[in-house]
Parts: structure tokens; sequence; C-alpha cells
């Protein structure tokens, strides 16, 4: 039997009965009921709209804060590519195409894809818009009047063209320009553009200013990743939010600048906020302040669209606003809220007129603020609480009749009401159907009135968020695979010595971290490792192990472990500073013929050596601070003697030996010994493969908790 016929058939037999017992009984309640469900109605109301303002603040930040990640480390791939096309020699890139902003302006030399951009509208200043002519496909050269690039320059500044494309595929809308400015003036934009202004030098932008200020010399990576404020786009006339980055030459110094900007439109989605709820919404990036001239509280909005409407000209200066209310006491609430909660919503009057604020914590001090006027309440209160007069008028006024014709009503009702129920649930289920197909852009547009609404709008909110989540992974993705292209992709051949290691991150990015190699010692070859452990994970972790990494390789094959150690710690004290992260180490070499083996502890758990004949493990001694603490710090070297074979030398980080099983109980470095022992006798490739089947074995179907790595070296 079909889902209408059964319907029809049980409103059918619960109307017949029902009906005649009550009707009597209910006629003189009905009104008062009515009367009472339209007073109250508005507060009810009040109360889930408050609250669904609330979810959707924090839904939005957390889609900000996850945005604000990926497009960090962009602009840290973007930066890392510039400084190696400057630290290349200049012919290397001499076979590149080059495109100038002059030439594509003059029409002479322009790139084959040259065209108007859908999402490139530039901003005339007497109204009005015109579409920016950009290439998808080639960056563009840009340099300030009056100045003059080095021989070769333009060259290996197009030849990041690659580079920029993968950012633009990766993020999407979220990117308006990627650029590298050089401290000469020379300039290169993607997509490439020829729509500066006359008077237009790159680098008095704040933007440039900013990452110039904050660059550390000869630090390995430049400086840190800086957020700009909201400022006029030249090309555009659109209000961006500037990310930039300095980046550091060859001989260790200040070489320019890497930046991407992104539209303030896409950092708010206001109006695709606004769609769910109303056009009068404002939404707002805010931190708390004092106001200087009164000393009151305040809220700083460091990013609004209205902002687009104040500064139209590129050299404006936005002047920032500061929100408050005419509701002195409660707006001292509403910030204490803030500074005690991670979300929330209060009832305050903007600009004289009553409103919904709703909030959810973006970073530390920083905030994503949404302002809805109660007056989009009114309207649907007083029409929710007409509707429902208007039906208990029409229920007192028709029970008499009823009994008369109660079956032909109950049976067109029933008919009725079944389509009218099923539709919007077919309706979704072909939606439901595009989603799965890859189309994130399957919207339903019904208004039913009832508890299907709040499927339905989840519905046309999923959309959006799984296509930005989609984005997010693509991103993480990305990082993953760059990460496990700095790992070793096989252990070296070394004379004497059977090697093998791995890395398991916990995330899609680690911040555990392993090498080895063969370096020559004279007429002896001899493995150089190592094995390090980055606090916490992720990709914070992760691009600090990337940089010790460097610090670790950028040594003379001839220095010994503790010279390369020492000088690596000096260059990471630099970049970690006060930021409280540093990475546990142990760096070894083994010298096969000699029968030794050299190596520095810094912070890291010991080696753990097994001898075979005697059955006994041994930790290998030594002592110092983890990496990023003591610039200064003396790391000693220490010798152990590694002659005989059969010895088994194993390395690992302490996601090991503190995995949980599903009971709590950690692994423990008792089972971690007794697994080596069982596969002593294999290859050093087994003993690797059997811990990690007994760890497996032991989690269980528990999660793994931090990053798994282990080297294992076998004596033959």
């Amino acid at each position: 039997m079909r889902l209408r016929w059964k319907f029809f058939l049980i409103l059918l037999a619960f109307s017949l009965i029902p009906l005649v017992v009550v009707t009597g009984i209910t006629r003189r309640h009905v009104v008062q009921l009515g009367r009472a469900i339209a007073g109250e109605g508005r507060t009810l109301i009040a109360a889930i709209v408050k609250n669904e303002l609330r979810q959707t603040a924090e839904d939005y930040a957390l889609v900000l804060r996850r945005s604000k990640s990926a497009m960090d480390f962009s602009l840290s791939v973007l930066a890392a590519a510039a400084e190696r096309t400057l630290a290349e020699p200049p012919g290397r890139a001499a076979a590149t195409e080059v495109y100038r902003a002059t030439d594509v302006a003059a029409d002479k030399n322009a790139p084959p894809d040259l065209g108007q951009g859908e999402s490139y509208a530039k901003r005339l200043a007497g109204g009005g818009q015109e579409r920016l002519a950009i290439s998808s496909e080639s960056p563009v050269v840009y340099r300030p009047p009056g100045t003059k690039g080095k021989n070769g320059e333009d060259a290996r500044l197009a030849s990041l063209g690659p580079t920029f494309a993968l950012l633009r595929a990766e993020l999407g809308d979220l990117l308006l320009f990627a650029s590298v400015t050089l401290a000469d003036g020379s300039h290169v934009s993607f997509p490439g553009h020829a729509g500066y202004p006359a008077d237009y030098d790159p680098r008095e932008r704040p933007w440039f200013k900013a990452a110039k200020a904050a660059f550390t010399p000869h630090a390995p990576t430049g400086g840190a990743v800086i957020w700009n404020d909201p400022a006029v786009d030249a090309a555009t006339g659109q209000v961006t939010l500037t990310l930039s980055k300095a980046l550091a030459g060859p001989d260790g110094r200040f070489a320019g600048v890497a930046s991407l900007d992104v539209p303030l439109a896409q950092v708010l989605q206001e109006q695709e906020i606004a769609s769910q709820w109303s056009e009068a919404m404002r939404t707002f990036v805010v931190a708390p302040a004092t106001d200087p001239r009164s000393g009151a509280s305040a809220l700083y909005v460091w990013a609004q669209r209205s902002y687009e409407q104040h500064a139209p000209d590129w050299k404006s200066v936005i002047n920032f606003e500061r929100l408050t209310s005419n509701d002195t006491a409660g707006f001292e609430a509403f910030l204490a809220t803030m500074a005690r909660t991670k979300s929330g919503a209060a009832d305050l009057p903007y600009k004289g007129e009553e409103a919904f604020w709703a909030f959810a914590r973006l970073t530390t001090g920083t905030y994503f603020l949404c302002i809805v006027p109660k007056s989009m309440l009114s309207t649907l209160a007083e029409r929710a609480g007409q509707d429902i007069l208007d039906a208990t008028a029409a229920i007192v006024r028709l029970s008499g009749a009823a009994m008369v014709v109660v079956l032909a009503a109950v049976t067109l009702a029933a008919i009725a009401m079944t389509r009218l129920f099923l539709r919007p649930l077919l309706a979704m289920l072909d939606g439901w159907k595009r989603l799965a197909a890859g189309d994130f852009s399957a919207r339903l547009d019904l208004r039913v009135g009832d508890e299907r609404q709040e499927l339905i709008d989840a519905f046309n909110e999923a959309g959006p968020m799984m296509a930005d989540h989609l984005r997010l992974q693509r991103s993480l993705d990305l990082a993953q695979e760059v990460q496990q292209n700095l790992l070793p992709a096989a252990p070296p051949a070394v004379p004497g010595l059977d090697i093998a290691g791995t890395a398991i991150a916990c995330d899609e990015t680690g911040g555990d971290y392993f090498d080895y190699r063969a370096v020559a010692r004279g007429k002896e070859i001899c493995l150089d490792t190592a094995v390090g452990d980055v606090t916490g994970h992720g990709v914070p972790s992760a691009l600090l192990m990337a940089t010790a990494r460097a610090l670790l390789l950028a040594t003379e094959d001839s220095e010994t472990p503790a010279e390369r150690v020492r000088r690596a710690n000096r260059l990471l004290c630099r970049d970690v500073g006060d930021s409280g992260r540093f990475m546990t180490l142990l760096a070894m070499e083994i010298r096969p013929e000699a029968g030794e083996a050299r190596y520095v502890r810094a912070g890291h758990d010991p080696a753990l050596l097994y001898d075979p004949e005697t059955d006994a493990f041994e930790e290998w001694p030594g002592k110092g601070v983890p990496l990023g603490i003591d610039p200064a710090y003396p790391y000693a070297e220490c010798a152990m003697p590694f002659a005989r074979p059969g010895l088994v030398l194993a390395i690992g980080t302490d996601g090991i030996w503190e995995s949980r099983g599903p009971s709590g109980e950690m692994y423990g470095k008792a089972r971690f010994h007794a697994s080596i022992r069982r596969a002593a006798a294999g290859s050093a490739a087994d003993i690797l493969a059997a811990v990690l089947a007994d760890l497996t074995a032991f989690r269980g179907d528990c999660r793994q908790e931090d990053d798994v790595t282990l080297v294992v070296v076998k004596k033959i």
C-alpha cells in the first residue's frame, strides 16, 4: 500500500470518532486556547530566534577559523616557493614567458586567455562598475614608475605561475589576488592584470610595510604571517583583507613580501547569512576595546561590509568604527559574557532599534558578531498570532456544520494533507541525491510552516558547509602530501647496517620527524639519522617540523652531530621566540666499521639497544634540553659501542609507549621491549612491522592520539 493511502486511512479513522465526542467540550475552550497561544507565541519565537542566531554565529566562526588556517598555510607555501626562486641563478627561468603590465595595458603582448573576470568588477569614481581584464593562466609583472629591476628578475617572478595556479585552485573564491613584491619594487600578481593606477607603488602599501617591519634578518622563514587591517584594493576598488609575509633572500636579508588578498565579502559572508534571516542583518568581526575619548567600553569593528562604501578610493584610509549600544548595562553584561564564554546571544538596541545580538569566538580577543533587528520577529509573531485566532474562529463557526459534512471534509483533507506532506519530502529526497552527486549548489525553495521547515533549512545550510569542508579538506590533504614528501622514501644503503623507519601522524599533518642518510667519513660510509618530536600536532607542528628539518639538513657533511644540533638549535630559537613551542631530538651518527655510535640527546627519550645474546636492553645515556628553548645551550656528544652483529638499536617517540588501549592503560615500554625481543631475529623492517602491528592490536578501536615515529637499525 502506498504511503499516501496509509496517511488517508489513519486520518479518516482518527477524525470521525474524536470529532463527535469532543466537539461539544472543546467549543468553549478553543477561543481561550487560541488567545493564550497567540500571546505567548512572541516569547517562544524570540527564544528560538536567539538560539538559532547563536548557532549561526558558531557555525560561521568555525568556517572562518578553518579558512584562516588554510590561508596561513597557503601564504607560507607561496613564500617558500618565492624564496627558492630568488635563490636560483637568473638564467634558470629564462624560458618563462613574461607578460608586463605596460605591454598588457597597451595591448602589445598579453596572455592568450586575457578576458573580463566575473568576480573582478572595478569600481569607477563616478559610480558604476566595469569588468577588469584578467588572465587565469599567467601572472603579470608590474614595476612602479621610475624603477628598474635586475637582469632576469621578470622571468624569475613569472616562473611562480604554477605555484599561483595551485593556490588559486585550492582557495577558490577566498582568493582575489596572490602576489610577490621585491624590495626594488618588482611586483608579480595572479590572476594577471594591468589595472594598476599610474602612481601605484606596492612598497607603499600598509601590508608591505607591516611585513617588512616584522622581518627578522637571517631567519630561515623570513617572518610571520601578518593579517592586516581592511584596505581598498588598487585594481578593483574592493575592500580586502591582506595577508603578508616577508621573504628572506639567499643572503638572509629582506628580499620582499608575499601576499594574498581576500575579499571582505568572502570573510563576512553577510549575503549568505542574511538570505537565511533578514536583509537587515549585519555581520562584523569585532574585538572588545575601551573608547579613548570617553573611557566607555566598546567593540572595535575590525571588519564589516559597510567599509566598502566608506572607502571608495584605493588611497583612502578606512575609519574603523566602535560599536556600542544605548543600553549601557546590557552592553556591559554582553561584553562580560564575551569574556567568559565562547558564544552567546542577547537583546540589545542597535542604532536605536531593538535587535538580537549573537557572537562566537574566532581567536583570542576577536569575535564574529551577528545583529538582526527584532522587526523581523514582530511580523512573524503577529502573523502567527492572527493565523491562530483566525483558525480558532473558523473552528467555532464550522463545528456545528462539521458533523453533517464530516466524511467528505475528512476525505478531501486527508488527500490534500497527504500530498502536501509528501511534496517537501520528495523534494528533499531529490535535493539529497543532488548533494550526493556533488552538486553543493542544491537548494530547496519551500516554506511549509511546521517541523519540516527545520529539515528544509538544515538542508539549505548543509550545501555551503559541505563545500567549505571539502575545500578545507583539500588544503589539509595538500599539506599532508607536502609533509610526506619531506620524509625519506627509503632507507639508505650503508654497509654493515640494516635500516628501517616510519612516521604515522594522528592528524592529516603531524609534528614527529625522522630522517636518515648515508654520509662519508673518510673512506667509511656512515649512517646519519635523527628522530624528533614537536610539541602538539597538526599544521603548526608540521610547519615547525619542516623548519627544523631544513636547519638540520643545511649543514656540512663533515660536521659532527653536536655541531649540527647546536647550529639548528640556535637558528630555531630565533623562529619560535616566545611561542612556547619546542622540539625534542635525538641526532646520531653510526660508524659500522669503527663499531661506534655518536649521538646527541636534546630532551628526547634515550635510544634503546637490545643485545640478543644476553637478552638485555640498555637505554643509552645523555642529556640536553629540547631545541628552541636556549640558543646558547652547549649540547654534548656521547659515544657508545655498536660493533657486534645482531645488535638492535631503536629510536622512537613517546607516541608509541604512551598510546592507550580501550581500558585506558598505556602501551608502555615493557610491551615495546617485548615486541622488539620477539622480532629481533628478523630484519630491521620486520622488527619495525612487528612493533607497529602489536601497537595497533593493543589500541584496538581507540583513536590514535599522538604521532608515532620509529627508526630501527640492526648491525649485520
